[in-house]
């Protein structure tokens, strides 16, 4: 659960706030409605449910990969940079001599 609870991130977040919620409701009231008992409905409903969780925490994990893999790419970018300066700052001082 805990491994569940470290892929939540903001936009998961929001997502579960603004459609999940309100469409497992919504889902409960029109099963409710439903004076036949068909079970199909509620499992039809069960399934969609399960998908949309499953596809969001996919998508947050996919989003969390993609923004490590940014972090390390800045810093790997910033490293050159500095090593860059560095060799500049170098040759500046050679030419000055």
């Amino acid at each position: 659960m805990q491994k569940y609870l470290n892929i939540m991130v903001g936009p998961s977040i929001i997502f579960y706030i603004l459609f999940v919620i309100p469409y497992v409701y919504f889902m409960y009231w029109l099963v409710k409605q439903d004076k036949k008992k068909h079970m199909w409905g509620i499992l039809v409903v069960t399934v969609i449910a399960i998908a949309g969780v499953l596809v969001s925490q996919t998508a947050s994990k996919v989003a969390m990969e993609n923004y490590k893999q940014h972090q390390v790419d800045a810093r790997e970018q910033e490293n050159e940079a500095r090593e860059q300066e560095v060799q500049l700052q170098a040759d500046s001082l050679k030419n000055k001599k």
